[in-house]
């Protein structure tokens, strides 16, 4: 198994480019479902996760993108993505190296986002998801803002519990955008994923703003039988869904059982996002 060296390390530790590239890995193991430049961010940012250890030099673009067998643009691509996450940093006339933030493995960090139904998976959990209810009504103000619509718009709802060993541990109401939909709501499956709903509709979410808080249990609007008084605390999550084009395609609002769900997050100071370069 890989291992991160550490700093006293003489032997195993990559010090050059050419050593690093061995660990990318060979071509055609991408898949087709992402965009390619978010493939490529990948197989590096598990390069640089197994093998890498602040401060070690990265791959040229041009020898990624022939062990790849993409174009140098693509990898251009890739690593400015790794660079707005903080994992790799440039140091003018030296080339790219892992930064700092790449030492650190916060785990289940909360800006990354993913469905619930693949953030089940990943922890293990089965689970069953019962419809409460879809509905169709007039939107919220707020809703009307995040839609870019005017009063009177009509928007679906859902409300969805998803239980674990027969115990409550999520439930979600998420509010929908009509007009993104391609099928009837009847002909729905809103035991599915909506995040994979609007995927297969040709609205992918890429990004969403989140704001998390406690609760004891859910807010009176949200409130069902199946969820007590006692059956909490919980962590609420209000989030706004966007695709690449920017359009809000989903609100929602999740409450995650606090006893079997948390989250993390990496800290970095605002100026400073990498490794200083040499004096």
């Amino acid at each position: 198994m890989a291992r991160k060296s550490s700093p006293d390390d003489t032997d195993g530790v990559i010090r050059d480019r050419s050593t690093a590239l061995d660990h990318l890995g060979t071509s055609g193991a991408v898949l087709r479902r992402k965009a390619l430049p978010r493939q490529v961010r990948d197989s590096i940012a598990a390069l640089v996760a197994a093998e890498m250890r602040p401060g070690d030099p990265l791959p040229t673009e041009m020898a990624v993108a022939e062990r790849l067998m993409v174009s140098r643009s693509t990898v251009r691509e890739a690593m400015k993505l790794l660079e707005q996450e903080g994992l790799v940093e440039t140091r003018r006339g030296m080339g790219r190296f892992a930064s700092a933030l790449s030492g650190l493995r916060p785990e289940r960090p909360m800006t990354k986002f993913e469905s619930i139904t693949k953030m089940m998976a990943e922890l293990g959990h089965e689970s069953t998801t019962k419809v409460v209810r879809v509905v169709t009504r007039e939107s919220t103000p707020s809703e009307q803002v995040a839609f870019d619509v005017g009063p009177g718009f009509e928007v679906i709802e859902t409300r969805r519990l998803r239980e674990h060993e027969g115990r409550p541990c999520i439930y979600s109401v998420n509010v929908l955008d009509p007009r993104t939909l391609t099928n009837s709501v009847d002909d729905i499956d809103w035991s599915d994923s909506v995040v994979l709903i609007l995927e297969r509709m040709g609205h992918e979410i890429v990004a969403s703003s989140a704001h998390i808080s406690v609760a004891s249990e859910p807010l009176d609007e949200d409130a069902v039988p199946q969820i007590g008084s006692d059956a909490g605390p919980w962590l609420m999550v209000n989030e706004q869904c966007v695709t690449r084009l920017g359009h809000c395609v989903l609100i929602s609002r999740d409450y995650h059982l606090g006893s079997m769900f948390s989250f993390s997050v990496v800290r970095r100071r605002e100026e400073d996002y990498g490794l200083p370069g040499p004096a």
